[in-house]
């Protein structure tokens, strides 16, 4: 399956956990199902938007985006960073109404079942979706979000649980507990969404302003060092885009090669760079001059007539 697909694949299993969560809302009023549907209803739109995003990323390079068009996913992580932020705010407003009001939700088995069925549609999304780590950057933050979301969504499905069982056993615990329960977990799944759009939001933002990270430079380094007939490597310029790195490197050859010897050199190097990093690759190459030798100190044997090998001598008094 390759990357098309795969958000694709997300876009139509975001649809259906939405629509589950939603039912599940309008059987159990909970605050925290509503802000699990809420979520899902904006992540449905960050899924649109990576979609886009990654359809934008894989068309070939043209006279007007030389380098691809890689970095449209990363734009795509800063809309759906944007989005969760949105989504969050909604939620926390939802839980202090709920506080205000202190009213119990309502439990129900059909609940229960509805989302225990969106959790399942979440958790092959997010299988599929784990495969690209690495090679998306919108993707990964997708399989990221969404492995969280089923850390949520087990929690709320905890809570219907809960919400069933002590009703009819128990029914004053659960009147009593039942808001705090709904409203604590409503406020800890806002703070939880917040925290980790932010973190996507400096990811995505970092990638924009064309951050090298250091093992990657270094690994850069290493491989074109092992390249036949490089001499030294003068300068490494590593940048991400999307799923690729683009690599701008300064080789130094020895300055005896003819043009096309050193040409040959530097195809490898690209070769080589290519099939690591996957972006576009430059380089460019300058002469090699050996580091002079130092000159050795003259022997007495070598000194002219007129140098004398010994300590001045003192005239008579």
């Amino acid at each position: 399956m390759d990357k098309l697909k795969a958000a694709l694949t997300s876009l139509i299993a975001g649809i259906a956990v939405t629509a589950l969560k939603i039912t599940a809302w309008l059987q159990s009023f909970s605050v925290a199902v509503l802000a699990d549907a809420v979520h899902s209803a904006v992540d449905l739109l960050a899924v649109a938007i990576t979609y886009l995003a990654v359809k934008t990323s894989v068309k070939p390079p043209d006279e007007e985006h030389p380098y691809g068009h890689y970095k449209a996913e990363t734009l795509g992580g800063i809309g759906g960073s944007l989005a969760v932020m949105a989504s969050a705010t909604f939620i926390a407003y939802e839980a202090f109404t709920r506080l205000v009001r202190w009213e119990p939700y309502t439990p129900s088995l059909a609940g229960v079942v509805t989302m225990a069925i969106a959790i399942a549609v979440d958790f092959n999304r997010v299988v599929v979706l784990r495969k690209f780590r690495g090679v998306s950057r919108a993707l990964e933050a997708d399989a990221l979000h969404f492995s969280t979301d089923l850390a949520s969504s087990s929690a709320i499905l905890a809570l219907l649980i809960f919400g069933v069982i002590s009703e009819k056993y128990a029914p004053e615990v659960f009147t009593r507990w039942s808001p705090a329960i709904d409203i604590a977990l409503a406020t800890a799944i806002t703070i939880y969404f917040i925290k980790l759009s932010l973190a996507l939001l400096k990811s995505s933002i970092i990638e924009l302003l064309d951050y090298a990270p250091p093992d990657v430079v270094i690994k850069t380094r290493q491989l074109v060092q092992r390249v036949a007939g490089v001499q030294a490597v003068k300068t490494v310029k590593v940048r991400k885009a999307g799923g690729v790195y683009h690599a701008d490197v300064t080789i130094a050859v020895d300055e005896n090669l003819t043009v096309k010897e050193a040409h040959e050199i530097a195809d490898q190097v690209e070769k080589t760079l290519k099939e690591e990093l996957g972006g576009d690759i430059a380089v460019h190459v300058e002469p090699h001059k050996p580091s002079q030798r130092p000159e050795e100190t003259p022997s007495a044997a070598s000194r002219s007539p007129q140098e004398p090998s010994g300590p001045p001598s003192r005239s008579p008094r």
